[in-house]
């Protein structure tokens, strides 16, 4: 009897906190898509790829080549270290999606859902502080690119088509929001400048092709 009320205790437990697991895997999985739909534009992707380097410690063009070598979109990219982070190799990640697996395939069972949706959430307020520097100062950060040796151009990969119309429209809606803050920033004649030479409203974020 004992071992039958015991059995149903840690049963109770388990469902109780099921719920709360799915909730962490469900906000971490949609701060990941924000960063692969915000870096389907060339120049954005540029911001993506500066900030996620300086927050891994990684260089530049490491995380353009992990990309291309496994066809990963940047937030999938950011999933990944963070499960190498958790004790995964990255080997193994790249084996497993050479087998065919998704990385929520792979993540499941090994991600701390918790602490990667605290991670990217970081990551996306880095990248927009960093996207608001950019659009008042975009010569300064071509010039870092090129210190760089980075291309945004040649940093695309098959996987980076693969968001929704409803992640593309946030993404736009994203883009918007930082261009005016950064608008804000600049003197009055610059801000005007800076809204002509854009086409005022016009979304920079280009419409996802087709999906992988």
């Amino acid at each position: 009897m004992t071992k039958i009320i015991g059995s149903l205790i840690c049963l109770l437990a388990f469902v109780l906190v099921l719920p709360g697991f799915a909730d962490d895997q469900e906000k971490a999985v949609n701060e990941v898509k924000k960063i692969s739909a915000f870096s389907v534009d060339s120049n954005m992707r540029s911001v993506v790829n500066r900030t996620m380097a300086d927050m891994l410690k990684a260089k530049r063009l490491d995380l353009v080549k992990q990309r291309q070598d496994m066809n990963l979109s940047y937030g999938n990219l950011f999933l990944a270290h963070e499960l190498e982070a958790g004790g995964l190799k990255m080997e193994q990640i790249a084996q497993e999606l050479k087998a065919g697996k998704s990385m929520l395939d792979i993540a499941n069972g090994h991600a701390n859902w918790k602490q990667i949706d605290s991670d990217a959430k970081k990551l996306n307020h880095k990248i927009d502080d960093n996207v608001e520097k950019y659009l008042q100062n975009p010569k300064k950060a071509q010039a870092q690119d090129e210190s760089d040796d980075y291309d945004a151009k040649a940093d695309k990969v098959a996987a980076d088509s693969d968001v929704s119309k409803d992640e593309y429209a946030d993404a736009q809606k994203r883009y918007q929001r930082l261009s005016e803050m950064a608008g804000s920033h600049l003197p009055t004649g610059d801000a005007n400048a800076k809204n002509q030479g854009q086409g005022g409203d016009a979304p920079v974020v280009p419409p996802p092709t087709s999906r992988h």
